[in-house]
């Protein structure tokens, strides 16, 4: 899917193929994979609180391991395919345009060293996105000034982008940013994509909480067993919750996200931020428990629908949400219940 939008984007142009892209990137692809590149899923759920060899309600099973991590678990091709897709979105970051210019449509620390006009330029972009919201982009040319339009994507979900070239502002416009100057080395240009929060409606009225390209899930604790090679499947993980999972999200409306959802964002991104402990970037929220709402064939059971009056749960607690991408258990489509 993500070498399709990769493609899609280049012949159309369109940005929200890229706004696809890097949710895909920054949420389903580095969850898949363990952080050490051996152990991958076959399948994942949006709301997974068993990772275990079991027969689920799927089309297929593979004697039970297609939610395992394992270097075979599920169907063996995805550990020849798995690989790909840090290294096709990197090739992805830049681009050259029809009129001579470059174009950033996908963020990621980067450097990118290429020639137009027939000189040679490069810029380094710097940045923690997508868990930050500044992009910071360093021209550096040989010779002198060389003229060329850079363009720069505005995300669908991103609402007042700011734009500053060696610390002045720029007009922004709705869905892309074009620089057409004479680039001199040492240009600085700052990209600011401000990250509201947002949700998104699902399945029985359920909500997921969402910040930028960033979907966000409940942190739930770990119980890693290891198994061996019993199945002609390898050696695979088995990971058990070891922390309450079925809650639903306290009810709040959309004008009540900033206030009720508290974002903390102060700790420096790693280089590899996708695991448990490694999250940059929580969310408190308020929840309740709803001890109906249990365990069906090891996986998360009928989900409560939201909204329900009278539904049976348990008094407020705090909960912490994480960036989909860092977890492997998690709930990441809330029931909603009231106050």
């Amino acid at each position: 899917m993500m070498y399709t939008l990769e493609n899609l984007f280049v012949v159309t142009g369109k940005g929200s193929y890229a706004d696809r892209l890097e949710k895909i990137a920054f949420n389903a692809l580095p969850t898949q994979i363990d952080s050490n590149f051996v152990g991958r899923q076959y399948f994942q759920q949006a709301n997974q609180v068993m990772i275990t060899q079991h027969y689920r309600n799927f089309d297929i099973n593979h004697e039970g391991t297609d939610v395992c991590y394992g270097l075979f678990t599920g169907y063996s091709c995805c550990t020849s395919n798995m690989h790909q897709g840090w290294p096709k979105f990197t090739q992805n970051l830049w681009y050259k345009t029809p009129d001579g210019g470059l174009a950033a449509m996908v963020y990621a620390p980067s450097v990118v060293r290429t020639t137009v006009r027939g000189r040679e330029v490069s810029f380094s972009e710097e940045t923690g996105y997508p868990f930050e919201e500044s992009i910071r982009f360093r021209f550096l040319g040989k010779g002198g000034a060389v003229s060329f339009p850079m363009y720069l994507r505005v995300p669908g979900w991103c609402k007042g982008a700011t734009v500053t070239v060696n610390g002045e502002s720029v007009r922004v416009g709705d869905s892309v940013v074009v620089l057409d100057r004479a680039w001199a080395n040492g240009d600085v240009v700052q990209l600011r994509l401000p990250m509201r929060l947002f949700t998104r409606t699902w399945h029985e009225n359920a909500v997921s909480v969402e910040r930028g390209p960033i979907v966000y899930a409940l942190k739930i604790g770990e119980e890693v067993r290891q198994v061996k090679d019993t199945t002609g499947y390898g050696a695979f993980e088995e990971v058990r919750p070891a922390t309450p999972w079925n809650y639903g999200l306290v009810e709040v409306d959309s004008a009540g996200l900033g206030k009720d959802f508290v974002v903390e964002d102060g700790k420096k991104v790693g280089l590899y931020p996708w695991t448990l402990s490694g999250a940059p970037v929580v969310i408190k929220a308020k929840a309740r428990r709803l001890p109906d709402w249990g365990i069906y064939n090891e996986s998360a059971g009928p989900q409560p629908e939201s909204y329900i009056y009278h539904v049976q749960a348990a008094s407020q607690e705090d909960i912490i949400l994480i960036p989909y991408g860092c977890t492997r258990l998690r709930i990441s489509e809330f029931p909603v219940v009231g106050k």
